[in-house]
């Protein structure tokens, strides 16, 4: 069933979201469709995704994305290009999709990626959107832990090597598994209630800096915890073969639990070694 467009108040009250997070960062996150603009956006993702010379996002797409109705935003503190966020609206009723995000590795930890989220939340509420959804790598600690636990995002499919094989500096030579996540436009993003997961049974546990082997529940778990590296990235340069088997063991949990109806219904950081997600039985 379709689900109404919000009140105008609604969406006015996103876009002031939007604007005050934007002016307390002192960041200027816009709607783009001039040539040069979109040039800019192509220029600082390839930066981001260190792939010189082949640009991860051609501004020739981004010219007919815009042309479409799609938003792509580009992201300035003073008057340095500094991120971008490229999406697209799929069927009369489906969720918009936020296909690439991202800030140079300088911005990061500074809140620009909450900010930009919120921004694309106005445009979509604007737009009668009250869903997006987006992929990210499950491996990524600060990212599980930015969408579930900071933006309330649901994780609501695990996607084995969704890409295919990758060529950017950040994702090559790795298989490119990512977790679908579902964001209510809706729901309050200030207001959050995911589980920490104390009570969690281990199914992939840290050991070591090294993934046990995925243990399936026992007749009776309630809740589950799979444990995911502390950084992945740094793990990948340093013995891509661990970060390798990360991928399998976690791979192997997540088609598992999440195939037979088990829910993401947290993501937990007090571990300095390690994240945690917290599932539990349906």
């Amino acid at each position: 069933m379709a689900r109404l467009a919000p009140p105008r108040s609604f969406v006015l009250e996103a876009e002031h979201m939007a604007d005050a997070r934007c002016a307390d960062l002192g960041l200027d996150i816009r709607e783009v469709h001039a040539p040069e603009d979109l040039h800019t956006v192509s220029q600082v993702l390839s930066r981001i995704w260190r792939t010189p010379g082949t640009p991860i996002i051609d501004h020739a797409v981004l010219t007919a994305m815009t042309h479409a109705g799609n938003p792509v935003f580009l992201a300035r503190h003073g008057t340095e290009a500094v991120g971008a966020a490229v999406g697209f609206c799929g069927p009369a009723g489906s969720p918009f999709h936020s296909h690439i995000v991202g800030f140079l590795p300088d911005s990061a930890g500074r809140g620009f990626g909450h900010a930009i989220k919120l921004r694309q939340r106005a445009w979509c509420l604007e737009n009668g959107i009250v869903e997006m959804t987006w992929t990210y790598d499950p491996l990524v600690c600060r990212n599980a832990h930015f969408n579930i636990s900071r933006l309330g995002a649901v994780p609501i499919d695990y996607l084995p090597d969704f890409y295919g094989q990758m060529t950017d500096s950040i994702n090559a030579g790795e298989l490119s598994d990512r977790m679908l996540i579902l964001w209510d436009l809706t729901c309050d993003p200030t207001a959050r209630s995911w589980e920490t997961g104390d009570d969690a049974t281990p199914a992939v546990e840290d050991r070591g800096g090294a993934p046990t082997p995925y243990a399936p529940p026992v007749v009776g778990t309630e809740s589950l915890g799979v444990a995911v590296p502390w950084d992945i990235e740094a793990l990948r340069r340093e013995d891509p073969v661990r970060a390798h088997t990360w991928r399998l063991a976690t791979r192997e949990a997540f088609t598992d639990l999440l195939g037979n109806g088990w829910r993401i219904t947290g993501f937990s950081r007090r571990s300095p070694h390690h994240g945690q997600y917290v599932l539990r039985r349906p």
